[in-house]
């Protein structure tokens, strides 16, 4: 029987510090492992990168989440402001470059994954990626580009284990499974069902959770993702 995994994505790290440590507490309590989109503008908060550089990165990675975190936002009848990546190559590459920088001066490792605010983005930003060195893109259509595309499942939003096998079962035959919560969204009851899900994941239908750095170990062996 060919193994399946599994990858806990959480989005925007930096702007609730309690939630955030919450998070990543019961999912370390349960055996489990997961993946954090850092917001680079965060990152001169120091007690977030204190807690940061102190996590078991063999458990928890880290990934970018763009630096500015800025979605598309209207400003007239007919003008918008573009999301932090819809814009030009050369944005792209100052933007990333601006986190690089930053993780540089304040963080013990270098992310190899991307994760667009929003889920937006465009055309330009695959280039952009590999030119900062980046390997690895959460999204949820394919990339053309020398980036391995980890496609998301699911957005953790149910109430009750029943509802989340509801939603699961559409994808539970996957190889891979990709679950993306936001933990500044989660109510308390949504982090007590966290234990739940986790073990349902693990003991029920017997996945195996990975981080992004893993999976693309094992795609160099086994082509687990589709590059």
């Amino acid at each position: 029987m060919n193994k399946k995994y599994v990858i806990f994505k959480d989005d925007d790290a930096g702007k609730d510090f309690k939630k955030l440590k919450k998070w990543i507490d019961i999912v370390l309590k349960n055996g489990a492992k997961g993946s954090i989109g850092l917001i680079g503008k965060y990152m001169n908060n120091r007690q977030l990168r204190e807690f940061l550089n102190s996590l078991d990165t063999n458990k928890i990675e880290i990934f970018c989440h763009g630096y500015s975190h800025r979605i598309q936002k209207k400003i007239g009848k007919n003008r918008f402001i573009k999301s932090e990546f819809e814009k030009s190559f050369q944005d792209h590459k100052k933007t990333l470059k601006k986190y690089r920088d930053a993780e540089s001066k304040y963080l013990n490792k270098k992310a190899i994954t991307f994760g667009p605010p929003g889920n937006v983005w465009n055309e330009k930003v695959p280039k952009a990626l590999v030119e900062n060195g980046f390997k690895l893109m959460f999204t949820g259509e394919k990339v053309s580009s020398d980036i391995f595309t980890i496609f998301l499942n699911s957005n953790f939003k149910q109430n009750s284990l029943k509802e989340f096998i509801k939603e699961y079962d559409r994808y539970k035959n996957d190889t891979l499974f990709v679950l993306q919560f936001h933990h500044t969204d989660l109510s308390d009851k949504q982090f007590d069902l966290i234990a739940e899900v986790i073990d349902f994941l693990k003991n029920k239908e017997n996945r195996v959770f990975i981080i992004p750095t893993e999976l693309l170990q094992l795609n160099n062996k086994t082509k687990v993702l589709n590059s």
